[in-house]
Parts: C-alpha cells; structure tokens; sequence
C-alpha cells in the first residue's frame, strides 16, 4: 500500500461506517485516479470535498427522525451538557478543597454534593449507552441527594435537569455517540477551569473560560449540516444565565439585582435559539 493510498483512506473514515462499505471502494479508486503517481497527499480540494461530503452524510442520518424527535435529542444533548457543567464544578472543586488548595475550610456537605455528583455523571453516561431503567435510577438517586446536601433553591437546577434528563431518555432514539466529544470537551474544560484556583495554574484560567464560547462559535458552524447541537448549546446557556439573572434579580443571599449586562447573553441565547430552531424544521421530516 502506497502512502498516497493509505493516507486517502484515512480519509474515508469522515463517512460513516455503513456509507464506508457501500461506496468506500468506488471513493477510493476515484481518489487514486485523480492523483498524480508521484503524490504522496490527496490534493486540499480532494480533502477539503471528502471532510464536507463525510459531515454532510453523517448529519443525514437525523433527517430520518421527525422535528419533533430531533428537538428530544438536541434538548438531551442541552441538558447533558448543563448537567456536565454543573458536575465538572462540583467534582472539581471537591478534590481541590480536599487537596488543601483552598484556603477555607471544607464545607461538611462536600462529600454529599462529590457522591450527587457521581451518580449525575453516571446517569449522563448512562443516556448514550444504557437502557431507560439504567438511566433513572442514578439520575433520580442523584437529585434526591442534590437537593438534601445543599441550599434547595440551588439544587433546584441539577435536580430539574436530572428529571429532566429522565424524560427524555424515555424515546426510542438515542443521541449519536459524536456527539460526546463535545460534552466531554466542555466536561473537561469545566473541571480545567476550576482546578486553575492553584496559583501555579492561573494563567490558564482566562482561555478555559472562553473555551465553551469557541465551542459554541465551531457549534454555529455545524448547523450548516445539523443543526441539533446549536439547540443544544442555546439550552446548556440558557441554563447557566438564566438560573444566575432570577437569583441576582431576586437579590438571594443578600447581592444585588441582576446587572443590566446579564440579559445580553440570554438575548443572544434566544436568537440563537430561534435561528437553530429554524434550521431544525428545515432539515428535518415533518
């Protein structure tokens, strides 16, 4: 096998296994034949064809599923990924004041809020790969414990989300599994951005901060071709702002009302919303 050969069929992997053994063969030869012999690369305009024709395949398969069950898996994937962000703080900063890297003492409630954690985590995991029971039962295990380890009014988002989570799951259809290289990317931002708090590490803080924003920029992009995890993401931040803009403007725990800045994400939320909604109906079967 030639370099030139082994490198076009690493290419074919942007297409789906099935679409792979169907046409995989004509692709390849078709490839080799527009290649010069002595080429060791497919040309940018043969890689730049394969990546777009992969993507457009693969973000077919959900035109099968009518809009009402694309909206089930994009409002599964948004609430996973507000579970995971939820779940990234809480398990991040467990270890960070078990390992004495914050200075106050550890509050009594952090293994109730680390052990909550686990079973969200698991019930999210559990979305993808298990069956409805193997879902609800860490989910619901999970909310009872988030709601007893802490102030209620701030568990009432975790806990909304794991019921939440819990209908959801209940469709036939599952989310496609690509899709948990973006939640475990922002999971992993998540956790990065807390364990910054180590003096050593601060430097990375501000780009893992903006790290989901360049998430969200590549998502919008991707709604070219499914426009599911644009919704997704307009869920998993209007989760994050919205919960914040009600307590800040309810003045809890003595703050201020919400600062005027706050509605411009949830302004942007919207129309991000309402843009991917609109491109959901257009791609989907009625």
């Amino acid at each position: 096998m030639t370099a030139l050969e082994a490198r076009c069929r690493w290419l074919l992997r942007a297409y789906p296994a099935w679409y792979r053994r169907q046409r995989g063969d004509e692709m390849l030869g078709t490839l080799m034949e527009a290649s010069p012999a002595d080429r060791r690369w497919p040309s940018p305009r043969d890689i730049w064809a394969m990546m777009v024709g992969g993507l457009r395949v693969r973000a077919g398969q959900h035109r099968r599923l009518s809009t009402p069950a694309n909206l089930r898996l994009a409002g599964l994937l948004g609430v996973a990924l507000a579970l995971l962000w939820l779940i990234g703080q809480n398990l991040s900063s467990a270890i960070m004041f078990w390992a004495h890297v914050y200075p106050a003492a550890t509050p009594s409630n952090l293994g109730y809020q680390a052990a909550a954690s686990l079973l969200a985590l698991a019930a999210v995991v559990a979305a993808w790969f298990a069956p409805w029971p193997v879902v609800a039962v860490p989910a619901l295990a999970g909310a009872v414990l988030w709601v007893y380890s802490g102030d209620r009014i701030m568990a009432s988002q975790p806990a909304g989300l794991l019921i939440l989570l819990v209908i959801l799951t209940a469709g036939r259809d599952r989310m496609p599994r690509p899709w948990l290289g973006l939640a475990g990317l922002l999971f992993a931002c998540t956790v990065l951005e807390q364990s910054t708090a180590a003096p050593s590490l601060y430097f990375l803080y501000t780009p893992l901060v903006f790290a989901p924003w360049v998430v969200l920029g590549a998502v919008i992009l991707w709604a070219a071709v499914d426009a599911r995890p644009a919704v997704a993401m307009a869920i998993y931040l209007a989760s994050n702002y919205v919960i914040f803009t009600l307590i800040g403007y309810a003045g809890y725990g003595g703050g201020p009302a919400a600062a005027w800045e706050w509605y411009l994400p949830i302004a942007g939320v919207a129309v991000l919303g309402g843009c991917a909604l609109w491109r959901l109906r257009r791609q989907a079967v009625l």
